[in-house]
């Protein structure tokens, strides 16, 4: 597994870097056989470091954590911490659906493509709003395996094509917490 670690306005040394590769790895082998890559981003905010991770431990399937204290190793024991545990819960999810779905593999279709380069981005608060465009993969699903997608992607919405009707649907997580789901109109 490819393991990139940043630091902005943070030294990493190589006790750091070796703490960081060996944790990483021990948490996604621990659940994926053949992970793809793991970028860690470590930066300095007043007093305290941050930490995010983010793990690629199959094919399109991307999975975020993040952590803060006052020294480096435990920020990113903490951001580690959240990572395995994300690990576990969308493995079991990946597992409980595979009995059920017959492809383990169905959630890896729902998330878009990773560039291979990610760099870190500076953002000017003051800039207009840019709006990119993508190509996106939309998967052809139940609305139950769409919340499980939106789940394992870590998003708040997910588009996709309900496979008992073949319309163009969208479920969404709403500021109470709670799941909404928007089906378009039959044409009359």
């Amino acid at each position: 597994m490819k393991i990139t670690l940043t630091g902005k306005q943070v030294d990493i040394g190589d006790r750091l870097r070796k703490h960081v590769e060996e944790a990483i790895e021990n948490s996604v082998n621990k659940y994926f056989n053949a992970p793809i890559s793991s970028i860690v981003a470590f930066s300095k905010e007043g007093e305290d470091f941050s930490v995010e991770v983010t793990v690629r431990p199959a094919k399109n399937m991307i999975l975020k954590g993040s952590g803060t204290a006052a020294d480096p190793y435990s920020a990113f024991d903490n951001a580690n911490e959240h990572i395995a545990t994300r690990l576990r819960r969308n493995k079991n999810k990946l597992n409980d659906h595979k009995g059920k779905l017959g492809l383990a593999e169905l959630a890896y279709q729902a998330v878009l493509p990773l560039h291979e380069t990610e760099e870190e981005l500076d953002v000017d608060v003051d800039a207009p709003l840019t709006i990119a465009e993508t190509d996106a993969n939309i998967p052809v699903c139940t609305v139950s395996q769409a919340v499980m997608h939106m789940d394992l992607m870590n998003e708040c919405a997910l588009m996709f094509r309900n496979s008992a009707n073949n319309h163009i649907s969208m479920v969404y997580r709403r500021k109470d917490g709670n799941i909404g789901w928007v089906e378009p109109k039959a044409d009359n």
